[in-house]
């Protein structure tokens, strides 16, 4: 017997929570946290149109390229919704210095609820 469906709309919700606070810590972690929500649901999205990652290069690089180059404009503006987004949470994740850190979080979560499947 399977686990549940995760709702990934949970992530955004603790990425609210966490921008609340002052933090540097819950900070990198809901940049972290909602950009997971909008690379989840773009994720069920493309691979309900047969997308299936290659190997030899990311799945979130290749992700990103299909809603880039799709004909579709709201997939289009996903896609650079998301290369905003990317960039922003490998920031948050890997660079030990972050200056903009609490005026990043709250755009990431903003371009979050504004992305075309949110």
């Amino acid at each position: 017997m399977g686990s549940p469906i995760f709702d990934w709309s949970g992530y955004l919700e603790l990425a609210d929570e966490l921008a609340k606070r002052a933090d540097e810590a819950a900070l990198r972690s809901a940049i972290s946290r909602g950009y997971y929500y909008v690379y989840h649901l773009a994720l069920k999205r493309a691979e309900a149109n047969d997308f299936k990652p290659l190997s030899g290069e990311g799945t979130h690089t290749q992700l990103w390229r299909v809603f880039s180059t799709s004909p579709e404009p709201d997939c289009i503006n996903l896609g650079h919704i998301a290369s905003r987004l990317k960039e922003k949470r490998e920031r948050a994740d890997y660079k030990e210095s972050y200056a903009r850190i609490g005026e990043d979080a709250h755009e990431l979560l903003t371009d979050a609820r504004i992305s075309p499947y949110s």
